[in-house]
């Protein structure tokens, strides 16, 4: 009984812990975006998705610690010439990357 249970502990030690390719697939969309500018408006666009192919790694290596789904909030300073005059605007952009290690 005892030989069965080690056996088994090594075979599932051996599976968890073993190298393979991985692919990190992130959809990434932009929730919101906003600016200070009179009359901005902003259209959504479609999500888009990128994929990275990991060569022979653990799930619990670096690269997979990388494929994580994050909230991203950005602002940004932008400035508008019309003529000789200047503008400053502040855009703020929310996003989403959802990510899966497979």
């Amino acid at each position: 009984m005892k030989k069965t249970l080690l056996i088994a502990a090594i075979a599932g030690l051996t599976f968890i812990a073993c190298k393979k390719d991985r692919t990190c697939t992130c959809t990434n969309s932009v929730i919101s975006k906003s600016s200070t500018q009179p009359g901005y408006t902003y259209t959504a666009q479609e999500p888009t998705t990128t994929t990275t192919k990991y060569t022979k790694i653990k799930k619990n290596s670096v690269y997979g610690q990388i494929c994580v789904t994050q909230d991203i909030t950005q602002t940004a300073n932008q400035t508008v010439y019309t003529g000789s005059t200047t503008t400053n605007y502040v855009v703020t952009t929310v996003s989403k990357n959802d990510c899966t290690l497979k």
